[in-house]
Formats: C-alpha cells, structure tokens, sequence
C-alpha cells in the first residue's frame, strides 16, 4: 500500500550515511512505513537498503521505502515486509542470489538479508537483517537489535542466531560489492 505522502515525509528526514542499524533510534525512527513507522515494522526496508549500500548501488532509503511498500507491504507494512514479494524489487534493480537456510552456506556466502523468527518459530515475530563479512573473516550483523545502533559481529551466523529459527536467506551471487564504511 503506497502512500506518496509517506514518501515526501520521508523525504525531509535527515539519514546517517554508510550502513544502518537500530530502526527504533534516532532519526530512522521518524520514517513512515505504509500504515506505520520504520521502528515499528521495517527492518525489511533498512535491510534492503543496507544491501544496496554495499552493493554501491545509489539509492535512497525513502526510494526503497516507497518501492516495497508498493510490492512487498502487504496489509500496509503493518506486519512488516513479505520475503517473497521482496523478490520483485531484487528482480527490479538486477540483484542476483541465491536462497539459503542452513548456517553453513549462510556462513560462506560474501553477504545477504537473513529472515528469522525473534523467539520461538511460528509463534514470535520475524526479524530481517543485512549481514557481511568482514575483512577479519567475522560476520557484521546490521540492525541485529532494532533499539541498538551497535554493529554486531559474530565468528558465524549461528552464535548470532540457532539454526531453527532461521527463515529464509538471501545470500547475495553479485560479483561486484561496494565498500563497506564502518561507523
């Protein structure tokens, strides 16, 4: 569900640069999603846009708002962003991956978006974030912790999150990556 005021609100929120964590702080908080807020439900859209940053591709985070809440809000976000209709946008803008589940692919993938359920499967809520390896060979969680602005940084995908409660993963095939500006 689009809304164009949303867009042009979004517009005049002043954003961080490089790469984005705590959805629920400071500015980000402001952003509207559909129906409601960035802090609220939209750790899909800053994962995203985290994604296109390292991709070095040139996007603003209000674009990718207004892109996903026309193809992947559904309900207008207030459930936050559907994984599967996700895809459009990947399609869109030429992202190329490949889906994965299981904490050892995800571990060797470069980087990708990762859904998983916060609690226990099926009965939490699901959660979306931008993770990357670092020049270290550690894995940089982006927006792990929607109230915290830190990045966390883990040996593998597993001591960060356990294996059942992974959804889906979107492990990036791209060969070209931007440069990761760390804060």
């Amino acid at each position: 569900m689009y809304k164009p005021k949303n867009y042009k609100a979004n517009c005049q929120v002043e954003i961080p640069e490089g790469l984005l964590n705590g959805q629920a702080c400071g500015n980000l908080a402001q952003l509207k999603y559909g129906r409601t807020t960035i802090a609220d439900s939209g750790c899909g859209p800053l994962a995203v846009y985290n994604m296109m940053k390292y991709l070095g591709r040139r996007i603003s985070l209000p674009e990718v708002i207004r892109e996903l809440e026309i193809y992947a809000a559904p309900l207008g976000g207030v459930f936050g962003s559907s994984a599967i209709l996700m895809t459009i946008f990947y399609w869109r803008h030429h992202i190329k991956f490949r889906l994965v589940r299981k904490i050892k692919k995800i571990d060797r993938s470069r980087a990708g978006m990762l859904l998983y359920w916060t609690k226990r499967p099926v009965f939490s809520g699901s959660h979306f974030v931008f993770y990357c390896k670092g020049d270290d060979g550690r894995i940089h969680v982006y927006n792990r912790f929607s109230n915290s602005e830190d990045i966390h940084i883990y040996n593998s995908i597993g001591d960060a999150i356990p294996q059942k409660r992974i959804c889906m993963g979107f492990a990036l095939k791209n060969k070209n990556f931007g440069e990761v500006k760390e804060k």
